[in-house]
């Protein structure tokens, strides 16, 4: 019968028809509550359509119960409690059925997360590090991804829920695991809680404004030569998450980026990479001082003018140091 459970509502394991109204089912016919008071008489009539209810919605659906699992998805999170704003590194492993036919589409990682009435507060869609359409028998799928739980009015428990889909149809393909409904998959679960004071982290001078890439609501800020960050002192050890890139290929040698408070260096990097880099970076709580705010800044070795890199079609006359996507600080 492709009938199961989410909690306590039943759904059709294959189209994700939800069987809402089973759920008044034991109330009613108990005469302990009805969908409306001047239902109550009508108990008995709920109770003979259970069974002609269940066993229509079975022959109506049509639906086939999938067998043919693509890949069983486990998802593991480098910590159980994130704050809000706070970043959590999902580590993803697909390990493809052995009878697996060969896929001509490639499918997206659906990523919602869910809360605790089962109601998406945010996705984190993306490609997998292989496409699908390159999977291949009993092959395992590994990589890790970073993302950032978003100031969310939310908390308390959140569950990541996990499934393939077609970006052109919006077919879902049947995995191995817990089933949530519509072919979505409980994959695991995380506190969110409070965040503190101090992690609101304050841009002062040296950025530009906001930038964002439509296609991807990737958003960044670009640096000058020194830009300050400010936050309220947590009076502890803290780690300051950074995700930030550079631009290798306009230097003979990488960008060199120092990151102090005063004149003591809590941290440096060199930007050899075009992709994006994430940071996580301890602050022994000595550095913060007595002050109640703590300014950290931002200092880069090289910068560059956008009109006058060769054959660039651009009037940007800024000068630019690096993009920073992301700060968060943690006190500890």
């Amino acid at each position: 019968m492709p009938f199961k459970c989410a909690g306590t509502v039943p759904y059709c394991s294959s189209c994700d028809n939800t069987l809402t109204w089973i759920h008044y089912l034991p109330a009613v016919i108990s005469n302990e509550a009805a969908p409306h008071e001047s239902d109550r008489p009508l108990r008995h009539a709920y109770a003979r359509l259970l069974t002609i209810g269940v066993s229509a919605a079975i022959v109506g659906c049509g639906a086939i119960v999938p067998d043919d699992q693509v890949a069983s998805v486990t998802v593991q999170l480098d910590r159980s409690v994130v704050p809000l704003g706070g970043p959590v590194t999902m580590a993803f492993q697909f390990v493809v059925s052995p009878e697996l036919q060969p896929m001509n589409e490639d499918f997206r990682v659906m990523v919602h997360f869910l809360d605790s009435n089962g109601q998406m507060m945010w996705a984190d869609d993306h490609e997998p590090s292989t496409p699908t359409s390159q999977w291949q028998p009993g092959q395992t799928v590994s990589y890790t991804r970073q993302a950032r739980v978003p100031m969310y009015p939310y908390i308390g428990e959140a569950v990541v829920a996990v499934g393939l889909y077609s970006p052109a149809t919006g077919e879902r393909l049947p995995l191995a695991g817990d089933p949530l409904g519509r072919l979505t998959y409980r994959a695991t679960s995380l506190s969110i809680e409070p965040q503190s004071e101090s992690s609101f982290v304050m841009y002062q001078s040296g950025w530009y404004s906001d930038e964002v890439e439509p296609e991807s609501d990737l958003r960044w800020r670009w640096t000058t030569e020194r830009a300050s960050l400010s936050f309220l002192n947590p009076g502890s050890d803290a780690v300051l998450y950074l995700e930030l890139d550079g631009r290798p290929d306009l230097f003979e040698t990488p960008q060199h980026v120092e990151l102090r408070v005063g004149d003591q260096t809590v941290y440096e990097v060199r930007l050899d990479s075009d992709q994006i880099e994430f940071h996580e970076i301890p602050i022994d709580a000595g550095l913060f001082g007595d002050a109640r705010t703590v300014t950290l800044d931002l200092h880069v070795d090289q910068t560059f003018v956008p009109t006058s890199i060769p054959g660039a079609p651009s009037e940007d006359e800024r000068n630019l140091g690096v993009r920073v996507f992301y700060a968060f600080l943690e006190p500890r």
